[in-house]
């Protein structure tokens, strides 16, 4: 039971990221690994537009190991770890992680969302009752996401989950390897012969439209505009 996707940019990853926040509940755990540059950062940061943080200025707790977002009026608060200095029980213990109760985390996950960044590296931290969230990188833009239920509570919810992860993914895709034909809107890929345009046809009902007037210059035009870059 695992969700495969792409992200194609940071937006995009945002995009997924708000998904989760949406459908998050008190006393969640959000897994995420990844190598280094992954998106996990961004993921959380739309995990905290999700759930009605704005934007707030999400950036990886590195060396505070834990912050905290106060989000939406009724939304849980999001709890930021950044495990990657994190190495045994000791550790979790000294930014306030319990092993005690029904619950791994004890009062952290209380009333909270938790997002911990390289969970990979403190197992002992999340236990059964999780959701993971892999990145790798696929490129200089793209990256590979899978994520992956466990526990009861999350596969309860993981058919509306897994369908807000496909509207996400479907919504604000951006190849950088293409760009819209200014008329047609067709992608067009950066090294065809007629980039920007996908077509001699749709160059030269660009160019019919510069000559009807269709298209106005907010600017006079001036003699730089016509030098050779």
């Amino acid at each position: 039971m695992t969700w495969h996707g792409r992200s194609t940019s940071v937006e995009h990853t945002l995009a997924l990221g708000a998904a989760v926040g949406r459908l998050a509940q008190a006393g969640d755990l959000i897994a995420l690994v990844g190598e280094l540059g992954a998106g996990k950062t961004q993921f959380v940061r739309g995990l905290a537009r999700g759930l009605g943080a704005g934007d707030a200025p999400v950036s990886s707790p590195t060396f505070v190991m834990v912050q905290e977002y106060a989000t939406g009026e009724g939304a849980p608060a999001l709890v930021h770890i950044d495990a990657y200095r994190l190495h045994s029980r000791q550790d979790l213990e000294s930014i306030g992680w319990e092993f005690t109760g029904d619950r791994l985390g004890g009062e952290m996950r209380q009333g909270t969302v938790v997002a911990v960044e390289w969970a990979d590296r403190v197992t002992e931290l999340h236990g059964e009752d999780r959701l993971e969230v892999a990145l790798a990188h696929e490129g200089e833009h793209e990256r590979s996401v899978a994520v992956t239920p466990h526990g009861e509570s999350w596969r309860e919810r993981w058919p509306v989950l897994a369908q807000a992860l496909n509207a996400a993914a479907a919504t604000g895709v951006h190849d950088p390897k293409t760009t819209p034909c200014p008329t047609c809107k067709k992608p067009v890929p950066r090294e065809a012969d007629t980039f920007p345009f996908c077509s001699p046809r749709c160059r030269l009902i660009d160019l019919g439209k510069w000559i009807q007037g269709d298209y106005v210059i907010s600017r006079p035009i001036e003699q730089a505009d016509f030098d050779e870059q």
